[in-house]
């Protein structure tokens, strides 16, 4: 990563697709993983209301049943072929928004895009990773905006920067993301973030998130006037997130 976000966004190649041969049945102590491909963090649900599992790696465990998931989203980062004595198939490597829940699925149950049946609404970004939006407050965000007088709130940045919530328990490819949704001009982006947590709620954000963003400029020898007219987006975990406290802003100079 060239810059000093915090968070990190995965990309990689386009999926590339294959057919499956057989519907996998139960789990086989001889399966193996063999990795086709790694994807794109791509947005995914499963079609079917029946049990249908998320194995471990070896296939030997059941991990998660899709049927008690809904309104979940998933998000594919690779594509394996599952080899048994009796059975082949192709599976995703998935986790939740939250990265808590994660293994192994037939891709036979899983269609691509943002679960429809999530009812309060989801930032799309450009590979089809997407994030609800009841994990962005944008008063706290606004709050962190208005700490840099002068600077330009911009639409295509501060969707950025709220993406990155998904992606902070998934993996790595942030500046690689940044290019899809910025193009060449990240090469210029300014990166603040802060990974100090709001332990009582009863504390004034913006007061707390000052001294924290005060002390990162201190030390580039940069203070908050400094970036007057620079395009700019920032993201703050909201309060019901464990994550409360953390946050990243991202400006770009003006053109």
């Amino acid at each position: 990563m060239k810059k000093a976000i915090a968070w990190s966004l995965i990309l990689g190649a386009a999926i590339s697709g294959m057919a499956i041969a057989q519907r996998p049945q139960d789990a086989h102590a001889s399966s193996t993983l063999v990795k086709i491909v790694s994807l794109d963090s791509t947005a995914y649900y499963t079609k079917s209301k029946r049990s249908a599992y998320v194995w471990n790696k070896n296939h030997t465990r059941k991990m998660h049943n899709l049927k008690n998931y809904p309104k979940t989203t998933w998000y594919a980062t690779g594509k394996y072929s599952m080899k048994s004595t009796t059975h082949r198939g192709v599976y995703l490597q998935i986790s939740n928004g939250s990265g808590k829940a994660k293994g192994y699925v037939w891709s036979g149950y899983m269609k691509k895009g943002v679960n429809p049946a999530y009812p309060q609404g989801t930032i799309v970004g450009p590979t089809g990773v997407a994030m609800s939006t009841y994990n962005v407050d944008n008063k706290l965000n606004r709050q962190l905006l208005s700490l840099f007088p002068g600077s330009i709130p911009d639409k295509t940045l501060q969707k950025f920067a709220n993406l990155g919530y998904i992606y902070h328990n998934i993996g790595d490819g942030f500046y690689n993301y940044g290019h899809l949704m910025i193009g060449d001009e990240i090469d210029s982006e300014v990166g603040l973030s802060s990974q100090t947590l709001i332990a009582d709620k009863g504390i004034n954000f913006k007061t707390f998130e000052k001294i924290q963003i005060a002390k990162i400029l201190e030390f580039r020898g940069k203070t908050f006037s400094d970036f007057k007219d620079y395009r700019i987006g920032a993201y703050a975990f909201p309060a019901h997130s464990k994550y409360y406290g953390e946050l990243s802003i991202i400006m770009l100079p003006p053109k």
